[in-house]
C-alpha cells in the first residue's frame, strides 16, 4: 500500500474499473458501486436510498483501493435453503417476507477490514504458571473396612519472569468499520486464510463499502491484538501453561496497513410500517441473520376470522337452546358443549395478537 494518499480527484480510477461514489443519509455509510446499481436502497441498513456523492468534494476518509479480498464461497443451494427456512420460521409474517422477494433483493456486498504488519520491540514482565501434580492419600470406610485411596491433584506454580522482545508480527486484524463487531456477532467471523490479491474483475457488479475508521483510529485495536499475541509468545518461550499480570513497554516500527474486503450477502423485506428489515448472509459459510417481524395486520385478520367462527358457534348455541326449550328437549344436551366450544374459540382469538406483539417486542429490544 502506498504511504501517501492520492490527491488526484480521480482517485476512483485507481480501483481499476468504472465506479460511482454514493452515501447513505441514515447510517452514514459510503459505498463505491457499479453504475447499474446507483440510487438503490442502502445495502447495509436498508432505511434510505443511496445518494450520489462527488469524489472530489465529498472525499471519503480513506480512498485507497483494497489489496486483498476474501472471495464468496457459500453455495447457491445453501443460501436458498437458509433464506427459505428463515422465511418460513415466522408465523404471521408480513406479506413482503417470502423466499422469492428475499432472493430477488439479495446482493453481494464487500465490507472493509484492516490487516497490519508491525515490528514490536520492548521489555515485558509477567507471572508464568507451570502445571504440576501432587499425590495424597484419602481414607474411606467401605464394606466394613478402611481403604486407602491414592489421589492426584493438579496445581499451578507461579513464577515471575521478565525479558526483552524484538519480533515481527504480520496480519493483525483490526476493524475498518464501527459496525464490524456487530456484523460478526450476527453471522460469525471470516476465514482470512482464504484471502486473495485484489483484482478489479473480482468485484465486478458488487457493492463495496468504504472504511469509516481510518488507520489512526483503528491502531488501538491493533495494539490490543498485538499485546495478546506477544503475551502468548512470551508464555510459549517460557514453556509455561498459564500467564497472568502481563505488562510491557512496547515500541512499534515498520507498520504496514493492508485493506482486506470481507464477503457478505444483504437482502431485506418490508414490515407493516414499510420499514426495511435487513437479512444478512455470511459470504463464506452462508450463515443467516435476519430481523424477525410479525405482521400485526395479519394477526388482526386472523383474530377476526376466529371471532367470526365464534359468532357462528354462538348462534348455533342459541338455536340449540331455543329448540331445547320449545321443540326438541334433547337439543339442550348439545347446547352446553357448543357453548363451551364457543368460549374456547373466543379465547384463542387473542393468540395471534399476543404472538405478533411478543415477536415484535423481543426484536425491538434486541
Amino acid at each position: 500500500m502506498n504511504d501517501e494518499l492520492r490527491t488526484d480527484e480521480r482517485w476512483l480510477a485507481a480501483w481499476g474499473t468504472d465506479w460511482v461514489l454514493e452515501g447513505c443519509a441514515n447510517c452514514n455509510g459510503v459505498f463505491v458501486l457499479p453504475p447499474d446499481k446507483v440510487s438503490q436502497r442502502c445495502p447495509f441498513c436498508g432505511q434510505a436510498a443511496l445518494t450520489q456523492m462527488d469524489p472530489a468534494d465529498d472525499r471519503p476518509i480513506y480512498t485507497h483501493p483494497p489489496e486483498l479480498l476474501v472471495p464468496f464461497r457459500a453455495a447457491d443451494n445453501q443460501l436458498r435453503g437458509n433464506i427459505r427456512s428463515f422465511a418460513k420460521s415466522i408465523w404471521l409474517a408480513p406479506a413482503d417476507l417470502n423466499e422469492g422477494t428475499l432472493l430477488s433483493r439479495m446482493q453481494p456486498v464487500y465490507l472493509p477490514m484492516w490487516l497490519v504488519d508491525a515490528q514490536v520491540q520492548g521489555e515485558w514482565q509477567a507471572e508464568m504458571g507451570f502445571d504440576y501434580e501432587i499425590v495424597s492419600h484419602r481414607e474411606q470406610f467401605q464394606n466394613s473396612s478402611w481403604r486407602t485411596e491414592r489421589v492426584k491433584e493438579k496445581r499451578v506454580r507461579w513464577e515471575p519472569r521478565l525479558g526483552r522482545l524484538n519480533r515481527q508480527y504480520d496480519n493483525q486484524a483490526a476493524p475498518a468499520l464501527e459496525e464490524q463487531e456487530q456484523v460478526e456477532a450476527k453471522i460469525g467471523r471470516f476465514n482470512l486464510k482464504e484471502a486473495q490479491p485484489y483484482q478489479a474483475t473480482s468485484v465486478a457488479g458488487i457493492v463495496v463499502r468504504l472504511p469509516n475508521r481510518p488507520p489512526e483510529d483503528a491502531w488501538q485495536d491493533v495494539v490490543v491484538g498485538l499485546k495478546t499475541a506477544v503475551s502468548q509468545d512470551c508464555r510459549l518461550a517460557s514453556e509455561a501453561e498459564h500467564i497472568r499480570g502481563f505488562k510491557w513497554s512496547p515500541r512499534f516500527a515498520n507498520q504496514h496497513w493492508t485493506q482486506l474486503l470481507l464477503p457478505l450477502y444483504a437482502s431485506y423485506y418490508l414490515d407493516d410500517d414499510n420499514q426495511a428489515q435487513m437479512v444478512l448472509l455470511h459470504g463464506q459459510t452462508g450463515k443467516l441473520h435476519g430481523s424477525k417481524r410479525a405482521s400485526m395486520q395479519r394477526a388482526r385478520r386472523v383474530a377476526g376470522i376466529i371471532l367470526a367462527v365464534a359468532a357462528v358457534l354462538l348462534l348455533l348455541t342459541l338455536v340449540l337452546l331455543g329448540l331445547g326449550f320449545t321443540v326438541v328437549e334433547e337439543a339442550l344436551a348439545w347446547a352446553g358443549p357448543a357453548g363451551v366450544l364457543t368460549i374456547g374459540v373466543v379465547g384463542t382469538a387473542v393468540l395471534p395478537l399476543v404472538y405478533a406483539w411478543y415477536i415484535n417486542n423481543i426484536q425491538a429490544k434486541a
